[in-house]
């Protein structure tokens, strides 16, 4: 019945732990895999593949088409029927050539030959061979450059939007698989390329957008519940033998217990954690977890069954700056430990040696101002007589109540603190503590327990070597914030937001929306796409006036023959040529479908204009959202550091008063041992929110990063597919010793022959077996 004992996180997550091994996947070979698997992706590429398809066509209409017919046929004649009997072999051949011209002109030009061979007298006749040209040229409607071309036109502006859309959803597809997110590019869609509404049935079945960095914070939450959990196992464990002891109760234990199993329901997830629109897991927990690895697999176009865990490289600077608060902590707890170690047969001469050791050559103080200074300061103590320490400790008590008094009045009357005011009383405290503890030590080296009675002798000397310890405690506080603040000066800065070479970030906020939105303007494809198409339909309108002119047509028709009974095919002469010229025309009289048609043309070109200044509008407005996204998470990491720092330091302090040993003979309260408990967990529970709420923070603005320069049309890609992002962490070993755990499972040893090893690539993707595309 004992979850700590129960083995411990490995033993929760059992159910939801699989076989070890899989391959490791970093950012840029995701995208990659992507590029090649993705169903949506050879989508949109062939949709490019299509939209030139027409040019092709729409060109070839301006070109000469040539044309050539044969027809033979074998006539058997009886011997009553008129002109047999006999056998013929007749030859039909058509040849000519049509041409389409820009103005709307046509040209056809046309030779028919037919022989005749009369198989009982071996003799080719020629029966007739003829020519034809006709040259037509409509003068009014339906001719000139506007109308004719117009096809040609729109079909080779469609490939361009259709380039341009596609250019675009490379971007689209690199933040959808990095950040999340769909394909469609809405509201403004993705001119020249099939419509694409997300997730459905049939043809418009698409993948789910779970995004590598929403999943890599997934990840990093759960590992800070197991750490967490593992922490609270050893607070359990601790409070049992506490109990076993006397100096806990029942209610405390099954408090501490209580939050442990509450911890562990949460990192096995919601039993009916839902997903997304989009496709992305919202669950938390193991469970969420693997549902949305199931669907970034998905997004991918890799087999559910291919396991698969993420290279947390982009989480690297966050991840390593909490490793060095756990190592400053760690490093506190250590020398309290090495300074609680209590020997009362120590002699006293190695007394005030080993505290001084201590002082300057702990880790904790290893390379600080404090261990360089803190040996020349003690040693002027040490010189003093007793009454020369007690006369300035009391000078230095006055000096600092003045000090404060004056602090006190300059904050009443709303004054700024002088930072040599602040700097002075910093010295004073860290001055009063290193007296305080040589005059522990000096009481303790007095060993006043030595004409005790030997019941108290024993509690007496524990009472000096308390006294000892706690002047110590407040001392090396000196050392850990030299230690904490050298820590703090190394958070891992946002990268920047840089457009025009200009920080948007620190910018004033009105010169930041301008440089975003110029940048937006002159750069969005889609935008581009937008105005082509006012284009567009401007020329619709030329195109629909010319329909409503009347119509005056120029046909000229030239044809010549052979004579007949002859075998010369090429003899055309004068006298057997005939030439026409033919003008028609017709009045405007019924033009009520023109009449609409050209409206309609005249009202959808201003709808085309309306459309560019929404579009301006909204990517205008979307600029800005960005902008105050950005600088709203920059302000909350900013914040966020220092709840950070807090939260380590109300768990370390928590922590150090549950440890600190009773007075002799001191009975435990059972009020303030709650209290103490619940301080306790408050204190890990709010350290693993700030945690969870720094990744958060952190990914948001990594994900809220890319899709400001997305909608910027400032997020160059390579022939990979992969964001040319100079200011990108780069990618590099881990820094974290000994094998990398498994985020829901316990860490696999490295066995040869075995499934893949961890942290090994994918292998390269082979070429597709066909135009869809493959794994």
């Amino acid at each position: 019945g004992d979850p700590a004992a129960a083995g411990g996180v490995a033993g929760v997550l059992a159910a939801l732990t699989g076989e070890p091994g899989g391959y490791r996947l970093r950012l840029d070979q995701s995208v990659e895999l992507g590029v090649f698997n993705s169903r949506d992706f050879q989508d949109r590429r062939e949709d490019l593949y299509l939209a030139a398809l027409p040019v092709t066509l729409q060109r070839f209409a301006f070109a000469a088409q040539a044309f050539l017919t044969e027809t033979a046929v074998r006539r058997t004649l009886g011997s009553e029927v008129p002109g047999g009997p006999g056998q013929f072999w007749q030859a039909n051949t058509t040849a000519g050539f049509s041409r389409l011209f820009p103005t709307g002109g046509n040209l056809l030009v046309r030779y028919a030959n037919q022989i005749v061979v009369d198989l009982s007298e071996r003799t080719p006749r020629v029966a007739v061979s003829n020519l034809s040209l006709t040259a037509f040229q409509p003068l009014l409607r339906g001719g000139g450059y506007a109308v004719t071309l117009e096809p040609l036109t729109q079909a080779e502006r469609n490939l361009l939007y259709a380039m341009r859309s596609y250019a675009r959803f490379r971007k689209v597809f690199y933040v959808a698989i990095a950040a999340g997110g769909g394909y469609t590019n809405n509201p403004y869609g993705l001119q020249g390329l099939s419509a694409n509404l997300g997730r459905g049935v049939g043809s418009n079945l698409t993948s789910p957008s779970a995004g590598y960095m929403p999943l890599l914070l997934q990840q990093a939450i759960i590992a800070n519940q197991r750490k967490n959990l593992n922490s609270l196992g050893d607070l359990l464990r601790l409070y049992q033998a506490f109990r076993e002891g006397g100096q806990q109760s029942d209610l405390q234990v099954g408090q501490v217990e209580q939050q442990l199993l509450g911890s562990q329901t949460q990192l096995l997830g919601s039993s009916n954690s839902t997903t997304a629109g989009g496709g992305g897991g919202t669950g938390s927990g193991v469970r969420g977890f693997l549902d949305t690895l199931d669907n970034f697999k998905l997004q991918l176009g890799l087999p559910l069954t291919v396991k698969v865990e993420l290279d947390d490289t982009p989480l690297k600077p966050v991840r390593q700056q909490l490793a060095r608060f756990e190592a400053a902590y760690a490093q506190v707890r250590e020398l309290e430990a090495d300074a609680r170690r209590y020997d009362p047969d120590e002699p006293i001469d190695r007394f005030r040696p080993k505290w001084r050791d201590l002082l300057t050559r702990s880790r904790l103080v290893n390379g600080t101002r404090f261990a360089a200074d803190i040996g020349g300061r003690w040693d002027g103590w040490q010189r003093l007589t007793d009454d020369q320490l007690t006369a300035r400790l009391a000078g230095l008590f006055e000096e600092r109540r003045t000090l404060l008094d004056r602090k006190a009045d300059r904050q009443v009357r709303g004054e700024p603190e002088p930072a040599a005011g602040t700097a002075r009383l910093q010295a004073l405290g860290a001055d009063i503590d290193l007296g305080q503890f040589e005059q522990a030590v000096r009481k303790y080296e007095a060993r006043p327990w030595a004409n005790a009675t030997p019941a108290g002798r024993a509690a007496q000397q524990a009472a000096a070597f308390r006294d000892v310890f706690n002047a110590f405690y407040q001392l090396i506080l000196e050392a850990q914030n030299d230690r904490l603040s050298a820590v703090r000066n190394q958070w891992p800065a946002l990268p920047p937001i840089s457009v025009c070479g200009q920080d948007l970030l620190a910018a004033p906020l009105d010169e930041a929306y301008t440089a975003g939105i110029q940048a937006a303007l002159v750069n969005r494809l889609d935008l581009m796409n937008a105005r082509g198409q006012v284009v567009d339909s401007w020329r619709q309108i030329a195109v629909q006036a010319n329909a409503l002119q009347g119509v005056v047509n120029v046909q000229y028709d030239l044809s010549a023959s052979t004579p007949p009974g002859t075998t010369d095919a090429a003899n055309f002469g004068n006298s057997r040529t005939t030439n026409a010229l033919t003008i028609n025309a017709a009045l405007p009289l019924v033009r009520r479908v023109e009449r609409n048609n050209y409206r309609v043309a005249l009202i959808n070109y201003q709808r085309s204009r309306r459309n560019l200044m929404a579009f301006e509008d909204n990517i205008a407005n979307d600029v800005r959202a960005d902008l105050r996204e950005l600088r709203t998470i920059a302000g909350q990491y900013r914040i966020q550091q220092r709840l950070i720092d807090l939260g380590y330091s109300q768990v370390d302090n928590a922590q150090a008063i549950l440890l600190s040993p009773p007075a002799p003979g001191a009975q435990t309260d059972a009020g303030s041992a709650a209290a103490l408990t619940q301080q306790v967990l408050t204190a890990q529970s709010q350290l693993l929110t700030a945690q969870n709420n720094l990744y958060t923070i952190y990914v948001n603005y990594l994900v809220s990063r890319m899709q400001f320069y997305l909608d910027l049309e400032q997020l160059p890609l390579d022939a990979r597919g992969l964001w040319l992002d100079d200011f990108s962490p780069p990618d590099g070993p881990d820094d974290r010793p000994g094998p990398r755990p498994d985020p829901i499972g316990p860490p696999r040893p490295d066995a040869g022959g075995g499934p893949p090893a961890r942290g090994e690539r994918l292998p390269a993707p082979r070429p597709a077996p066909g135009p869809g595309g493959g794994r």
